[in-house]
Parts: C-alpha cells; structure tokens; sequence
C-alpha cells in the first residue's frame, strides 16, 4: 500500500504535481462576477496583477505543493545517476513492477526495496516532517 511519500514522488515523476500546481493557480485566481448593488464599495480589480499576486502568496495548499515541487527538484538534482534515482524513475515514472525494475538493474529485488526504503526513512525523518503534514 502507497503511503503519502509514494504517492508525492508518483505525482512528481508522472507531472501530476504540476498539472496540481497550475490547476490550484487557475482555482484561487479566477475571475469572481459579483453584482454591486448601490454605489458604494471599490472595485476589486483594479490591480489583477498585484491581485492574483497577493492571493497566490496567501493560499497555503498553493504553497505546500509549490514547496514540495522546489525540495522534489533539488533533491533529484543531488541524487541524479544513483541507484535509488534510478529505482524511482523506473517505479514510478515507467510503472515498473519490483520484479522489472531488479531485472533492469541487474540487482536483486530486495537489496533494491532496502535502499528504497533507506532512501524514504532519511527523507520521511530529515526534510519532510512539514511537507507531508505528518
């Protein structure tokens, strides 16, 4: 069974997690038609620029995947060409069972799982205690 970090780094690797991002955006951002009745009251769009601005720095779901995107990129630019890289493009952005994923890298299947698991146990109690919301 996927835990929130599996799906978190499914989402990165398939561009779920931007299509999230720019999906959330669009959401919080868009145009609102409200009716004024009397004369009172000042429009609410006289800056959209600083508007959508202020409401994008504002959203907290916005922030934690747009935080989450950052720490995903950064920490596959540090593990790029390793072992466990390798094992999380082939899991999850290819669809590889545990099976294929040992016979494509030449290893066996649970000296593979072992290093996955290190990998998620070092990232669960290191960086993400605030990202994943556990």
């Amino acid at each position: 069974m996927a835990d929130r970090l599996d799906l978190l780094l499914s989402d990165y690797m398939t561009g779920m997690l931007q299509v999230k991002i720019n999906s959330r955006e669009r959401w919080i951002t868009r145009e609102k038609h409200e009716e004024r009745i009397g004369s009172g009251g000042s429009s609410s769009n006289t800056a959209p620029q600083e508007r959508n601005y202020l409401i994008k720095e504002a959203d907290k779901e916005l922030g934690r995947l747009n935080d989450a995107m950052k720490t995903l990129d950064d920490l596959f630019n540090v593990f790029d060409g390793t072992v466990v890289h390798k094992i999380i493009i082939y899991k999850y952005k290819y669809r590889m069972t545990w099976d294929q994923v040992s016979i494509r890298m030449h290893t066996d299947q649970s000296a593979l799982r072992k290093q996955y698991v290190k990998f998620k146990n070092t990232l669960r109690s290191t960086l993400w205690a605030s990202t994943l919301g556990e």
